[in-house]
């Protein structure tokens, strides 16, 4: 006859001490909150009870699964019953929680937690080894995970062995037991909903504190609900109301991570910026845009360069911080701008911002312009690109003449659409005519992609003929011999070369490509070949406003252009939720998360696949370490 043993009473009071264990687990990494306010408690107390039982879930469901599964047997069989059920249940609650604790100190050293890409290091020939742990180091990590594992093997060897260990009764399952289990889920149910609620609504109204603790918790849920508290009548604050708040309670204590030294006799250069929409690489040539080849003449000509991102966002946002995109929500929480900005405003600077977009969206007045004012952001996107391009750029030359005539130095910036989706040009612009029309985006095909180029390149050329409006004010008013001018691609774009149009589907060159035109009183015209990065337009750019500290201090770039300069091994480029490193003989998406993983494809340079990715990870694996550092330390806590 077959008799229930009493496993669930005593995994029920198993899983109840592990519960407590990995509470006291958890709170390791509270030692990393750097700010206790009031905000800050509500949110991770609730966390701190939730997460482990999170984190216990899967070794539960083994357990559960092992238990179910041998349930059948009869009693003669009743220890291996137990040896298989606490065989499961040991082995994955000791790697969960194993995981747990080498996080906690990946975390501490390094500032971000484990992930499949760190996974994916740790398993390959020379990855484990560019950690930089030392042998005693690696000694006592033997030491603490054999004693962990005699730990949890001793605990449950205990409970199985003793059942008077069990408080929960010989079967759990009476009815006094499933009321403290509804009971429990009811709590953690509540929980989650007050962690989702607290969560959100600071999310909302853009309280970075909260939010940056939330990170130290490995494989927090974050949750936003705009649309719930417009509903409810909640306003967010102004922007220029942020601004004091959000500097003083900012969470980027790392950002710069030196105090940034400047030579008091430094020079005041004027700086005009101008940025171009969808500005793929190879829509650049003497042919295409002739005005702007021959002003390149006066500069450097960045031949292989390389976009911080494949989307407006993460591409404009990696021109002016020199950082990779994947910071732009930890600088929009923050509402924290570039230090670039920081230099043109401690020098009395005048700002005059456009673009044929809005500067709304995506949020640049939130991140790199939230310290101009609001009266210097100039925003016109009705009609046609190219309309609105002819219109900003009438008053980009009014301006520059304006500013020029008053002798004060004067920052001008403008974002050009014309290149841009649906790729619409005046008939004065068409440079080629075997190009598709009419365009409609959702009825073209892949066997289109060379006349949809060439319809693009019409639209390079009414780019260049606004490009060369601007040279020529420049000329006029004799301001190149005191001017930085910068002319660059937000990201490229691609027509259907590996069966996508447009940008944001990948991170082929075609969409992360664009051009780089450097200019500065005394630079060396020339052409520079090797991989350069949105990253290190800034740090080309910081000597000329007195800078001294070394580019790591405020970004990841490097100043190509110095005398002894280093030499770009690879690119990091980002959209929304992903980063994507770039090097000269293998490419890849860096992996954050399973998603991420599972969709993950090693390439060569030129884009084509490759079936395996040990090369990729052998040839850049203290690369991807360094990468890995450099994604989370100046948001480090």
């Amino acid at each position: 006859m077959k008799r229930k043993l009493p496993l669930p009473g005593i995994f029920s009071s198993f899983f109840a001490v592990e519960y407590v264990v990995f509470v006291f687990s958890l709170m390791l990494f509270f030692l990393s909150v750097r700010s206790w306010e009031p905000s800050v408690w509500l949110l991770m107390i609730p966390a701190l009870l939730l997460y482990p039982f999170y984190y216990l879930a899967p070794s539960l469901l083994l357990s559960s699964v092992a238990a179910l599964a041998t349930g059948a047997l009869e009693n003669s069989k009743a220890l291996t019953r137990r040896i298989i059920v606490g065989a499961v249940t040991f082995v994955s609650i000791f790697v969960t929680h194993l995981l747990l604790l080498l996080d906690s100190g990946l975390y501490f050293r390094y500032s971000y937690h484990i992930n499949p890409h760190v996974l994916n290091l740790f398993t390959t020939p020379g990855g484990f080894e560019s950690m930089g742990l030392r042998s005693g180091e690696i000694c006592a990590l033997a030491v603490g995970i054999a004693l962990l594992a005699l730990f949890h093997g001793a605990l449950i060897f205990c409970f199985m062995r003793y059942k008077s260990w069990s408080f929960m009764g010989k079967s759990g399952f009476t009815k006094k037991s499933m009321i403290c289990y509804g009971a429990g889920v009811v709590v953690f149910g509540l929980l989650q909903l007050f962690n989702f609620l607290t969560y959100s609504y600071h999310h909302y109204v853009m309280n970075p504190v909260p939010l940056r603790a939330a990170d130290v918790i490995p494989l927090y849920i974050k949750g936003t609900s705009s649309s719930l508290y417009k509903k409810l009548g909640l306003k967010r604050p102004l922007r220029e109301g942020l601004r004091i708040k959000l500097s003083q309670s900012s969470s980027l204590k790392n950002y710069p991570q030196q105090a940034l030294l400047r030579d008091g006799k430094r020079h005041r250069y004027n700086v005009v910026w101008l940025a171009c929409e969808s500005w793929a690489a190879k829509l650049y040539s003497p042919e295409i845009m002739p005005a702007t080849a021959e002003f390149a003449k006066k500069g450097v000509l960045f031949k292989n360069h390389f976009s911080g991102g494949n989307v407006t966002r993460q591409g404009v946002f990696s021109m002016f911080y020199g950082l990779p995109g994947s910071y732009w929500h930890a600088f929009f929480a923050a509402r924290r701008g570039p230090v670039f900005i920081d230099w043109l405003k401690e020098d009395g600077y005048t700002f005059d911002c456009i673009t044929s977009a809005k500067f709304t969206y995506p949020e640049f007045d939130q991140t790199v312009f939230f310290q101009v004012p609001s009266e210097n952001l100039h925003s016109d996107s009705k009609g046609r690109t190219y309309e609105r391009d002819q219109r900003n750029v009438k008053k980009l030359v009014s301006t520059i003449a304006r500013r020029a005539d008053s002798g004060k130095p004067f920052f001008t910036f403008m974002f050009f659409e014309s290149p841009h989706n649906p790729y619409e040009f005046p008939p004065e612009a068409e440079y080629t005519k075997d190009y598709i029309n009419p365009f409609v985006a959702t009825q073209v095909k892949a066997a289109d992609g060379p006349r949809i180029f060439r319809r693009a390149a019409n639209c390079a050329r009414h780019l260049d003929m606004c490009l060369a409006e601007v040279f020529r004010v420049l000329k006029e008013k004799d301001l190149m011999k005191n001017t930085i001018v910068v002319v660059v691609g937000d990201h490229g774009e691609e027509y259907f070369e590996h069966n996508y149009l447009g940008h944001s589907s990948s991170f082929v060159n075609e969409q992360t490509k664009t051009t780089l035109i450097l200019y500065y009183p005394g630079i060396k015209p020339g052409e520079y070949t090797s991989m350069s990065s949105h990253l290190d337009i800034v740090p080309m750019l910081a000597k000329l406003f007195g800078v001294r500290n070394d580019p790591k201090d405020y970004s990841c770039g490097f100043d190509l252009l110095a005398g002894k300069a280093a030499k770009r091994r690879y690119s990091l480029i980002a959209n929304w939720s992903e980063v994507f490193f770039a090097g000269e003989k293998y490419k890849s998406i860096i992996p954050q998360d399973a998603f991420s993983f599972a969709k993950q494809v090693i390439t060569d340079g030129n884009d084509r696949p490759l079936s395996d990715v040990k090369p990729f990870y052998q040839e850049y694996g203290r690369d991807l370490m360094e990468v890995q550092r450099d994604l989370t330390r100046f948001t480090a806590q």
